[in-house]
Protein backbone atom coordinates (compact mmCIF):
# COMPACT_ATOMS: atom_id res chain seq x y z
CA UNK A 1 0.00 0.00 0.00
CA UNK A 2 2.53 2.41 -1.14
CA UNK A 3 3.17 4.73 -4.25
CA UNK A 4 6.92 5.40 -5.25
CA UNK A 5 7.08 9.14 -6.23
CA UNK A 6 9.56 7.73 -9.25
CA UNK A 7 6.88 5.45 -10.66
CA UNK A 8 4.36 8.21 -10.27
CA UNK A 9 6.36 10.53 -12.32
CA UNK A 10 6.65 8.01 -15.21
CA UNK A 11 2.77 7.09 -15.43
CA UNK A 12 1.85 10.95 -15.23
CA UNK A 13 4.68 11.54 -18.55
CA UNK A 14 2.64 8.23 -20.27
CA UNK A 15 -0.82 10.35 -19.85
CA UNK A 16 0.50 13.08 -21.95
CA UNK A 17 -0.07 10.52 -25.20
CA UNK A 18 -3.91 10.28 -24.58
CA UNK A 19 -4.42 14.46 -25.05
CA UNK A 20 -2.80 14.15 -28.10
CA UNK A 21 -6.19 12.22 -28.98
CA UNK A 22 -8.09 15.57 -28.67
CA UNK A 23 -9.37 17.12 -31.97
CA UNK A 24 -9.73 20.71 -32.57
CA UNK A 25 -7.02 23.68 -32.47
CA UNK A 26 -3.93 23.95 -29.67
CA UNK A 27 -5.89 26.87 -27.93
CA UNK A 28 -8.89 24.49 -27.11
CA UNK A 29 -6.15 21.62 -25.77
CA UNK A 30 -4.57 24.19 -23.58
CA UNK A 31 -8.16 25.18 -22.36
CA UNK A 32 -8.92 21.26 -21.40
CA UNK A 33 -5.95 20.81 -20.44
CA UNK A 34 -6.12 23.34 -17.60
CA UNK A 35 -9.41 22.47 -16.85
CA UNK A 36 -9.64 18.76 -16.26
CA UNK A 37 -6.45 16.98 -16.28
CA UNK A 38 -4.30 20.48 -15.26
CA UNK A 39 -6.25 20.66 -11.83
CA UNK A 40 -6.46 16.86 -11.64
CA UNK A 41 -2.32 16.91 -11.84
CA UNK A 42 -2.21 19.72 -9.40
CA UNK A 43 -3.82 17.40 -6.38
CA UNK A 44 -1.95 14.87 -7.18
CA UNK A 45 1.54 15.96 -7.53
CA UNK A 46 0.77 17.91 -4.13
CA UNK A 47 -0.48 14.54 -2.93
CA UNK A 48 3.20 12.81 -4.13
CA UNK A 49 5.62 14.77 -5.13
CA UNK A 50 5.34 17.18 -2.66
CA UNK A 51 4.87 14.62 -0.13
CA UNK A 52 7.36 14.68 3.30
CA UNK A 53 7.00 13.13 6.46
CA UNK A 54 4.71 14.13 8.79
CA UNK A 55 5.87 15.32 12.31
CA UNK A 56 4.08 14.67 15.50
CA UNK A 57 5.13 16.11 19.47
CA UNK A 58 3.89 13.33 21.73
CA UNK A 59 3.97 14.63 25.29
CA UNK A 60 2.54 13.10 28.69
CA UNK A 61 3.48 11.86 32.32
CA UNK A 62 5.42 8.55 33.06
CA UNK A 63 3.58 5.61 32.31
CA UNK A 64 1.33 7.11 30.13
CA UNK A 65 2.05 4.87 26.79
CA UNK A 66 4.13 7.49 24.74
CA UNK A 67 6.08 4.40 23.05
CA UNK A 68 3.30 1.85 22.65
CA UNK A 69 1.56 4.99 21.06
CA UNK A 70 4.03 5.11 18.45
CA UNK A 71 4.52 1.58 17.95
CA UNK A 72 0.64 1.42 17.61
CA UNK A 73 0.50 4.37 15.03
CA UNK A 74 3.77 2.39 12.97
CA UNK A 75 1.20 -1.00 13.24
CA UNK A 76 5.01 -2.16 14.39
CA UNK A 77 6.34 -4.72 17.43
CA UNK A 78 8.44 -2.78 19.82
CA UNK A 79 11.01 -4.80 19.07
CA UNK A 80 11.06 -2.54 15.78
CA UNK A 81 11.65 0.57 17.02
CA UNK A 82 15.46 0.12 17.07
CA UNK A 83 15.07 1.55 13.59
CA UNK A 84 14.18 5.10 15.37
CA UNK A 85 17.32 6.73 15.52
CA UNK A 86 18.09 10.15 17.10
CA UNK A 87 18.68 13.61 14.69
CA UNK A 88 20.92 15.13 17.43
CA UNK A 89 21.20 14.88 21.21
CA UNK A 90 19.64 18.08 22.37
CA UNK A 91 16.17 18.24 20.40
CA UNK A 92 15.50 14.75 20.88
CA UNK A 93 13.67 14.21 17.36
CA UNK A 94 13.40 10.64 15.96
CA UNK A 95 12.85 9.62 12.26
CA UNK A 96 11.20 6.52 11.77
CA UNK A 97 12.34 4.93 8.59
CA UNK A 98 9.44 2.74 6.25
CA UNK A 99 11.85 1.62 3.52
CA UNK A 100 9.57 -0.65 1.33
CA UNK A 101 6.47 1.91 2.19
CA UNK A 102 8.44 5.28 0.76
CA UNK A 103 7.70 7.11 3.85
CA UNK A 104 9.28 8.31 6.67
CA UNK A 105 7.91 10.02 9.97
CA UNK A 106 9.79 12.68 12.31
CA UNK A 107 8.68 12.24 16.14
CA UNK A 108 9.55 15.04 18.81
CA UNK A 109 10.07 13.58 22.20
CA UNK A 110 9.09 15.97 24.87
CA UNK A 111 12.01 15.26 26.94
CA UNK A 112 10.33 13.58 29.74
CA UNK A 113 8.34 17.56 30.72
CA UNK A 114 5.17 15.97 31.52
CA UNK A 115 6.47 12.80 33.47
CA UNK A 116 8.66 14.63 36.04
CA UNK A 117 5.33 15.90 37.57
CA UNK A 118 5.24 15.63 41.59
CA UNK A 119 3.08 12.99 42.97
CA UNK A 120 0.73 16.17 43.67
CA UNK A 121 0.49 16.50 40.15
CA UNK A 122 2.36 20.38 40.30
CA UNK A 123 4.57 21.03 36.79
CA UNK A 124 8.54 21.60 36.89
CA UNK A 125 8.58 25.38 36.60
CA UNK A 126 9.99 25.35 33.47
CA UNK A 127 8.15 22.65 31.72
CA UNK A 128 5.67 25.69 29.61
CA UNK A 129 9.35 27.58 29.06
CA UNK A 130 11.03 24.26 27.36
CA UNK A 131 7.61 23.15 25.46
CA UNK A 132 7.34 26.63 23.81
CA UNK A 133 10.56 26.49 22.72
CA UNK A 134 10.07 22.85 21.20
CA UNK A 135 7.11 24.43 19.12
CA UNK A 136 8.57 26.84 17.97
CA UNK A 137 11.97 25.05 16.90
CA UNK A 138 10.17 21.59 15.60
CA UNK A 139 6.83 23.47 14.62
CA UNK A 140 5.14 20.26 14.55
CA UNK A 141 2.20 19.19 12.54
CA UNK A 142 -0.02 18.12 15.73
CA UNK A 143 0.57 17.15 18.87
CA UNK A 144 -0.80 14.37 20.88
CA UNK A 145 -1.06 14.47 24.64
CA UNK A 146 -1.21 10.88 25.98
CA UNK A 147 -2.87 10.27 29.01
CA UNK A 148 -4.14 7.79 31.37
CA UNK A 149 -7.82 7.68 32.93
CA UNK A 150 -6.26 8.01 36.27
CA UNK A 151 -3.86 10.88 34.71
CA UNK A 152 -7.30 12.39 33.47
CA UNK A 153 -8.54 13.14 36.48
CA UNK A 154 -5.59 14.50 37.95
CA UNK A 155 -3.94 16.19 35.40
CA UNK A 156 -5.80 19.28 35.25
CA UNK A 157 -2.31 21.63 35.46
CA UNK A 158 -1.32 19.77 32.58
CA UNK A 159 -4.33 20.84 30.35
CA UNK A 160 -3.62 24.22 31.65
CA UNK A 161 -0.40 24.79 31.04
CA UNK A 162 -1.05 23.77 27.46
CA UNK A 163 -3.75 26.07 27.10
CA UNK A 164 -1.36 28.57 28.84
CA UNK A 165 0.95 27.84 25.91
CA UNK A 166 -1.23 28.67 23.05
CA UNK A 167 -2.11 31.82 24.26
CA UNK A 168 1.30 32.46 25.08
CA UNK A 169 3.33 31.72 21.60
CA UNK A 170 3.70 34.27 19.33
CA UNK A 171 3.13 32.00 16.23
CA UNK A 172 0.65 29.02 15.29
CA UNK A 173 -0.01 26.85 17.67
CA UNK A 174 -0.29 23.60 16.29
CA UNK A 175 -3.61 21.10 16.85
CA UNK A 176 -3.80 19.02 20.15
CA UNK A 177 -5.63 15.30 20.01
CA UNK A 178 -5.55 13.96 23.29
CA UNK A 179 -5.34 10.45 23.56
CA UNK A 180 -6.27 8.30 26.08
CA UNK A 181 -4.72 4.98 26.79
CA UNK A 182 -5.35 2.16 29.11
CA UNK A 183 -9.11 2.21 29.08
CA UNK A 184 -9.08 -1.19 29.77
CA UNK A 185 -8.48 -0.26 33.35
CA UNK A 186 -11.66 1.08 33.88
CA UNK A 187 -13.85 -1.37 34.32
CA UNK A 188 -13.75 -5.03 36.23
CA UNK A 189 -11.25 -7.81 35.57
CA UNK A 190 -12.39 -9.43 32.07
CA UNK A 191 -14.90 -6.55 31.18
CA UNK A 192 -13.29 -6.19 27.40
CA UNK A 193 -13.84 -5.51 25.45
CA UNK A 194 -16.11 -1.98 25.75
CA UNK A 195 -18.63 -2.75 22.73
CA UNK A 196 -19.70 -6.16 24.99
CA UNK A 197 -19.71 -4.36 28.09
CA UNK A 198 -22.30 -1.61 28.65
CA UNK A 199 -20.72 -0.03 32.03
CA UNK A 200 -17.28 -0.49 30.66
CA UNK A 201 -18.72 2.16 27.59
CA UNK A 202 -19.97 4.15 30.32
CA UNK A 203 -16.91 4.71 31.94
CA UNK A 204 -14.91 5.15 29.03
CA UNK A 205 -17.61 8.71 28.11
CA UNK A 206 -17.47 9.73 31.89
CA UNK A 207 -13.74 10.22 30.97
CA UNK A 208 -13.86 11.66 27.80
CA UNK A 209 -16.63 14.24 28.81
CA UNK A 210 -14.28 14.64 31.73
CA UNK A 211 -11.77 16.22 28.62
CA UNK A 212 -13.70 17.68 26.74
CA UNK A 213 -14.98 19.74 29.43
CA UNK A 214 -11.29 20.79 31.46
CA UNK A 215 -10.10 21.67 27.82
CA UNK A 216 -13.05 23.86 27.52
CA UNK A 217 -14.85 21.71 24.65
CA UNK A 218 -18.18 21.68 26.22
CA UNK A 219 -20.25 23.12 23.85
CA UNK A 220 -21.80 19.77 22.19
CA UNK A 221 -22.90 21.16 18.48
CA UNK A 222 -18.81 20.97 18.50
CA UNK A 223 -18.72 17.25 19.76
CA UNK A 224 -19.27 14.63 17.09
CA UNK A 225 -18.76 10.95 18.37
CA UNK A 226 -17.12 8.42 15.68
CA UNK A 227 -20.05 6.15 16.81
CA UNK A 228 -24.09 7.32 16.18
CA UNK A 229 -25.27 7.66 19.86
CA UNK A 230 -22.40 7.18 21.85
CA UNK A 231 -18.87 8.26 22.21
CA UNK A 232 -17.22 4.92 22.86
CA UNK A 233 -14.45 5.82 20.15
CA UNK A 234 -14.18 9.47 20.92
CA UNK A 235 -15.16 12.82 19.64
CA UNK A 236 -14.10 14.76 17.01
CA UNK A 237 -13.97 18.37 17.20
CA UNK A 238 -15.61 21.39 15.25
CA UNK A 239 -12.02 23.26 16.07
CA UNK A 240 -8.68 24.30 14.75
CA UNK A 241 -7.03 23.94 17.92
CA UNK A 242 -8.65 20.96 19.48
CA UNK A 243 -8.92 18.03 17.06
CA UNK A 244 -10.74 15.46 19.33
CA UNK A 245 -10.49 12.31 22.15
CA UNK A 246 -9.76 9.31 21.79
CA UNK A 247 -9.80 6.31 23.89
CA UNK A 248 -6.84 3.49 22.85
CA UNK A 249 -6.09 0.14 24.82
CA UNK A 250 -2.11 -0.26 23.26
CA UNK A 251 -1.42 -3.21 24.69
CA UNK A 252 -0.02 -5.54 22.75
CA UNK A 253 -0.49 -5.54 18.47
CA UNK A 254 -2.70 -8.69 18.68
CA UNK A 255 -5.35 -6.83 20.17
CA UNK A 256 -4.84 -3.11 20.09
CA UNK A 257 -8.52 -0.91 20.03
CA UNK A 258 -9.73 1.97 18.81
CA UNK A 259 -6.12 2.32 16.84
CA UNK A 260 -7.54 2.76 13.29
CA UNK A 261 -10.08 5.55 14.36
CA UNK A 262 -6.92 7.24 16.02
CA UNK A 263 -4.93 7.38 12.95
CA UNK A 264 -7.41 8.67 10.79
CA UNK A 265 -8.91 11.12 12.89
CA UNK A 266 -4.75 12.50 12.75
CA UNK A 267 -4.72 12.19 9.40
CA UNK A 268 -7.59 14.22 8.64
CA UNK A 269 -5.85 17.07 10.40
CA UNK A 270 -2.21 16.77 9.19
CA UNK A 271 -1.45 18.90 5.91
CA UNK A 272 -1.96 18.15 3.00
CA UNK A 273 1.89 17.44 1.94
CA UNK A 274 2.24 15.38 5.20
CA UNK A 275 -0.56 13.00 4.88
CA UNK A 276 -0.05 10.58 2.49
CA UNK A 277 3.52 8.98 4.49
CA UNK A 278 1.64 9.03 7.53
CA UNK A 279 -1.02 6.82 6.22
CA UNK A 280 0.49 4.55 4.00
CA UNK A 281 3.42 4.15 6.46
CA UNK A 282 0.61 2.07 8.35
CA UNK A 283 -0.50 -0.30 5.85
CA UNK A 284 -3.61 -0.44 7.04
CA UNK A 285 -6.20 -1.17 4.32
CA UNK A 286 -9.05 0.71 5.67
CA UNK A 287 -6.78 3.71 5.84
CA UNK A 288 -6.03 3.56 2.45
CA UNK A 289 -9.31 2.60 1.12
CA UNK A 290 -10.42 6.08 2.34
CA UNK A 291 -7.92 7.99 0.62
CA UNK A 292 -8.61 6.49 -2.25
CA UNK A 293 -12.68 7.36 -1.51
CA UNK A 294 -11.48 11.18 -0.57
CA UNK A 295 -9.27 11.45 -3.86
CA UNK A 296 -12.26 9.60 -6.50
CA UNK A 297 -14.84 12.31 -4.88
CA UNK A 298 -12.18 14.99 -5.56
CA UNK A 299 -11.66 14.18 -9.17
CA UNK A 300 -15.10 13.93 -9.43
CA UNK A 301 -15.76 17.22 -8.91
CA UNK A 302 -12.62 18.07 -11.44
CA UNK A 303 -14.60 16.18 -13.60
CA UNK A 304 -18.03 17.77 -13.49
CA UNK A 305 -16.52 20.93 -14.83
CA UNK A 306 -16.09 19.32 -18.28
CA UNK A 307 -19.79 20.27 -18.83
CA UNK A 308 -18.89 24.00 -18.18
CA UNK A 309 -16.25 24.16 -20.74
CA UNK A 310 -16.81 25.29 -24.25
CA UNK A 311 -15.60 22.35 -26.14
CA UNK A 312 -16.90 18.94 -27.08
CA UNK A 313 -15.29 15.47 -28.07
CA UNK A 314 -11.99 17.41 -27.08
CA UNK A 315 -12.90 16.89 -23.59
CA UNK A 316 -12.90 13.30 -23.84
CA UNK A 317 -9.07 12.78 -24.02
CA UNK A 318 -8.18 14.91 -20.81
CA UNK A 319 -10.77 13.44 -19.07
CA UNK A 320 -10.22 9.58 -19.84
CA UNK A 321 -6.23 10.44 -18.83
CA UNK A 322 -7.64 11.85 -15.38
CA UNK A 323 -9.82 8.79 -14.85
CA UNK A 324 -6.38 6.84 -15.85
CA UNK A 325 -4.35 8.52 -13.36
CA UNK A 326 -7.00 7.89 -10.72
CA UNK A 327 -7.38 4.27 -11.66
CA UNK A 328 -3.47 4.08 -11.07
CA UNK A 329 -3.48 6.08 -7.78
CA UNK A 330 -5.84 3.59 -6.14
CA UNK A 331 -3.92 0.70 -7.58
CA UNK A 332 -1.44 2.40 -5.40
CA UNK A 333 -2.83 2.98 -2.46
CA UNK A 334 -4.52 -0.89 -2.32
CA UNK A 335 -0.63 -2.85 -2.82
CA UNK A 336 -0.06 -2.55 -6.93
CA UNK A 337 2.85 -0.69 -8.36
CA UNK A 338 1.83 2.90 -9.57
CA UNK A 339 2.36 2.23 -13.11
CA UNK A 340 1.21 1.43 -16.88
CA UNK A 341 0.60 -2.45 -16.50
CA UNK A 342 -1.76 -1.89 -13.02
CA UNK A 343 -3.89 0.61 -15.15
CA UNK A 344 -3.93 -1.93 -18.43
CA UNK A 345 -4.48 -4.76 -15.87
CA UNK A 346 -7.85 -3.30 -14.53
CA UNK A 347 -8.92 -2.02 -17.95
CA UNK A 348 -8.47 -5.39 -19.28
CA UNK A 349 -10.45 -6.91 -17.13
CA UNK A 350 -13.31 -4.90 -17.48
CA UNK A 351 -12.96 -4.92 -20.92
CA UNK A 352 -12.41 -8.51 -21.42
CA UNK A 353 -9.92 -7.43 -24.31
CA UNK A 354 -6.42 -6.84 -25.04
CA UNK A 355 -6.65 -3.72 -26.65
CA UNK A 356 -5.19 -1.88 -23.59
CA UNK A 357 -1.98 -3.77 -24.80
CA UNK A 358 -1.65 -0.49 -27.24
CA UNK A 359 -0.22 1.64 -24.83
CA UNK A 360 -2.30 4.31 -23.28
CA UNK A 361 -4.20 5.53 -26.35
CA UNK A 362 -5.60 1.68 -26.13
CA UNK A 363 -6.47 2.20 -22.67
CA UNK A 364 -8.14 5.26 -23.28
CA UNK A 365 -10.00 3.98 -25.75
CA UNK A 366 -10.57 0.93 -23.67
CA UNK A 367 -12.02 2.71 -21.16
CA UNK A 368 -14.57 4.81 -23.07
CA UNK A 369 -16.12 1.80 -23.97
CA UNK A 370 -17.18 0.87 -20.49
CA UNK A 371 -18.07 4.54 -19.11
CA UNK A 372 -21.73 4.99 -20.80
CA UNK A 373 -22.79 8.59 -21.82
CA UNK A 374 -19.24 9.39 -23.06
CA UNK A 375 -19.68 10.47 -26.26
CA UNK A 376 -19.39 13.98 -28.31
CA UNK A 377 -21.23 15.84 -26.14
CA UNK A 378 -20.24 15.31 -22.57
CA UNK A 379 -22.59 16.88 -19.51
CA UNK A 380 -21.12 17.85 -15.95
CA UNK A 381 -22.96 15.28 -14.76
CA UNK A 382 -21.65 12.41 -17.05
CA UNK A 383 -18.39 13.51 -16.69
CA UNK A 384 -18.36 13.85 -12.86
CA UNK A 385 -20.59 10.85 -12.41
CA UNK A 386 -18.67 8.79 -14.60
CA UNK A 387 -15.08 9.33 -12.87
CA UNK A 388 -16.55 8.79 -9.90
CA UNK A 389 -17.84 5.25 -11.06
CA UNK A 390 -14.92 4.53 -12.31
CA UNK A 391 -12.93 5.37 -9.29
CA UNK A 392 -15.13 2.84 -7.54
CA UNK A 393 -15.03 0.13 -9.73
CA UNK A 394 -11.42 0.77 -9.53
CA UNK A 395 -11.49 0.62 -5.45
CA UNK A 396 -13.37 -3.16 -5.62
CA UNK A 397 -10.96 -4.39 -8.23
CA UNK A 398 -8.04 -3.27 -6.39
CA UNK A 399 -8.87 -3.54 -2.59
CA UNK A 400 -11.98 -6.42 -3.15
CA UNK A 401 -10.83 -8.29 -5.84
CA UNK A 402 -14.15 -8.02 -7.17
CA UNK A 403 -15.35 -7.31 -11.42
CA UNK A 404 -17.59 -4.91 -11.21
CA UNK A 405 -17.87 -2.06 -14.25
CA UNK A 406 -18.61 1.58 -13.76
CA UNK A 407 -22.19 1.56 -14.92
CA UNK A 408 -22.90 -0.31 -12.02
CA UNK A 409 -21.92 2.86 -9.74
CA UNK A 410 -22.75 5.65 -12.69
CA UNK A 411 -26.34 6.39 -10.93
CA UNK A 412 -24.66 6.92 -7.83
CA UNK A 413 -21.97 8.82 -8.90
CA UNK A 414 -24.32 10.89 -10.60
CA UNK A 415 -26.32 11.66 -7.76
CA UNK A 416 -23.65 12.41 -5.73
CA UNK A 417 -22.76 15.27 -8.65
CA UNK A 418 -25.87 16.78 -8.74
CA UNK A 419 -25.81 16.42 -4.55
CA UNK A 420 -22.49 18.57 -4.46
CA UNK A 421 -23.46 20.95 -6.83
CA UNK A 422 -27.20 21.99 -6.08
Amino acid sequence: MAIDPDKFRNLREDLDDIVELAPGDSGAEDLIMDTVLGKALRETEELVEESRPPRMYVFGRSGAGKSSLINALANRQAADIGAVKPETVESELYHIEFPNRYSSWDIVDSRGLFESATPGGDLPENTKKFMKQDVKEYKPDILLHVITPDQARAGEDDFAAVKDMREELDQPFPPILYVVNKVDQLGNLGEWPPEEHESLAGDIKEVLDFVAQVTERVDEAEMHPFTDNQPLHGYKFDCAEYVGIVPVHLQTKENYWNVEILSQLIGDFLPADARLQFMQAQQRQELMRDMSRDLTKRFSLIGAGVGAAPTSAADIAPLTAMQLLLVGLIGGFSCEEIEKDTVEDYVTSMCGTTAAAFGFRGLARGLVQFVPGLGSAISGAVAGGGTYAVGHSAEKYFFDDTVQKPSVFLGEGKEYIKEIIN
